[in-house]
């Protein structure tokens, strides 16, 4: 075929392109299984709103919580120790005085002067121990209503000055029960012991004599129904004065002896 043929089958082509698709290119041939991109899976998803609010949602307020009631903290709670039970009674009786210690009708000016100013129940004049009977109407009286209690009168001038107090429970210094103040008169202070055992006499031993102003060491024996025998003993000092130093108060055997001390309580 001449050029002239090929250029009119082209137009002719051409022209029928116009009317119709039977000259389109051929498609191209299918491509071989493997050579086939898979098809991509779709995404799955399942998808519920949990919430969704209305337009016209207005939270309403929650209620006020009601507010704590306040009250005092309470106290912390504890067993408080238990309290020792208490002592029995004393089986010893009433003290009854020994010898010279008993009333004597001279006394009773002595007893009349305490039954006036003592709060303290006096007994009768049997059971009082005369400790001392000083000259123009002083002396020194005591009554024990058992072995574990006192009462010590201090008479100046025909007024009293009465104390009663227990016996303490425990003492330092064997055979000492106690030494302690028993009443300030205008010149000095009275002291008052209770011994163990009735080893009377009573007096000043040491290196040096007692100082000025010092009175005699007095005592008198206490005895009670089961055999038990106390010392007691009352001794003057000035008022304001000194430790004694090295003086003791001695019984006579030596048996007992004790410092002269201001207050002892064992």
């Amino acid at each position: 075929m001449g050029r002239t043929a090929v250029a009119v089958a082209a137009a002719g082509c051409g022209l029928a392109m116009v009317a119709t698709a039977s000259c389109a290119m051929p498609p191209a041939p299918p491509m071989s299984p493997g050579a086939q991109p898979a098809a991509a899976a779709a995404p799955s998803y399942s998808y519920s709103p949990s919430y969704s609010p209305s337009p016209s949602y207005s939270p309403s307020p929650s209620p006020k919580p009601p507010a704590p009631s306040v009250s005092a903290p309470a106290s912390p709670s504890f067993s408080p120790a238990p309290s020792p039970p208490p002592e029995p009674p004393s089986q010893s009786g009433p003290a009854e005085p020994v010898g010279d210690g008993k009333v004597t009708a001279a006394d009773l000016p002595l007893l009349a002067a305490v039954r006036r100013a003592s709060a303290a129940a006096v007994p009768d004049d049997d059971a009082v121990i005369v400790i001392n009977r000083g000259p123009e109407g002083a002396g020194e009286l005591a009554w024990m209503p058992d072995d574990r209690n006192y009462c010590l009168a201090v008479i100046r001038e025909a007024r009293a000055e009465t104390s009663c107090k227990p016996l303490p429970k425990s003492w330092a210094r064997i055979g000492i029960r106690l030494v302690a103040k028993g009443a300030t008169t205008g010149a000095g202070t009275v002291f008052f012991a209770v011994v163990d055992g009735g080893h009377g006499p009573y007096g000043y031993q040491g290196a040096t004599p007692p100082g000025p102003g010092t009175g005699p060491v007095h005592d008198a024996t206490a005895a009670f129904a089961a055999g038990r025998t106390l010392s007691l003993l009352t001794y003057e000092r000035p008022t304001g004065a000194g430790t004694p130093g090295e003086q003791y108060i001695c019984s006579a055997d030596n048996a007992i002896c004790f410092p002269a001390l201001d207050a002892y309580v064992g």
